[in-house]
C-alpha cells in the first residue's frame, strides 16, 4: 500500500506515468471509492450538503471516465483506459486529500485565506499533473493534456454546478 502511495507522489511529480501502474480493475475501484468519498467531502460546503455533492461528484465521475474513453478511443489507445482511469482519479485522490487536510488546519488557525491560495495552488498543480497522465496515455504533448484538462473542468463544473447549484455563503 506505502508504494501505491508512493506511486501516486511520483506521479504528481510527473516522474511516473499511468503506463507504470499495474492493470487492475480492483485498484480501480478502490480508487474510485476513495475520489467519490473525498470529492464528497470536499463538496459539501460548496453544494449545500451531502446529497448534492454525492451527486455532484458521481456525476463527475462518470464524466471522467468517458472522456478518458472518447479521447483513449479516438487515438486508437483503449487499451490504456484502466491504468489511465486509475491514475487520473488516483490523482484526484491526492489532491482531494490535500486539500481536505490544508482546510481543516487553516480553520484550526483561523486563516482561511491561506487556505484559499493553497487550494488555488493545488488545483493549478493538479491540471499539470493530470496533464501530464493524458500526455502519457495519448501520446501528445504536455501542454495539449493540461489544455484537454483546464476545458474539461470549465465545461463539468458549469454542467455540474447547473444541475447541482452551488451554495453561496453569506
Amino acid at each position: 500500500m506505502l508504494a501505491l502511495i508512493q506511486f501516486f507522489f511520483e506521479l504528481a511529480l510527473l516522474r511516473r506515468g499511468p503506463q507504470d501502474l499495474p492493470s487492475s480493475s480492483v485498484l480501480l475501484v478502490l480508487v474510485v471509492l476513495l475520489s467519490v468519498t473525498i470529492g464528497t467531502l470536499n463538496g459539501v460546503q460548496l453544494f449545500g450538503g451531502l446529497g448534492p455533492a454525492l451527486g455532484a461528484n458521481l456525476l463527475d465521475l462518470a464524466l471522467s471516465m468517458a472522456l478518458l474513453a472518447g479521447l483513449l478511443m479516438y487515438r486508437g489507445r483503449m487499451a490504456r483506459w484502466l491504468q489511465t482511469t486509475t491514475a487520473f482519479l488516483g490523482l484526484g485522490v491526492l489532491g482531494g486529500g490535500a486539500m481536505l487536510i490544508a482546510r481543516a488546519l487553516a480553520t484550526t488557525l483561523g486563516v482561511m485565506d491561506v487556505a484559499m491560495l493553497v487550494e488555488v495552488v493545488l488545483a493549478i498543480w493538479l491540471h499539470v499533473a493530470l496533464g501530464s497522465v493524458l500526455r502519457h496515455a495519448l501520446d501528445a504533448p504536455l501542454v495539449l493534456g493540461v489544455i484537454i484538462v483546464f476545458c474539461y473542468t470549465v465545461l463539468v463544473f458549469n454542467l455540474i454546478s447547473g444541475i447541482f447549484p452551488l451554495v453561496v455563503p453569506r
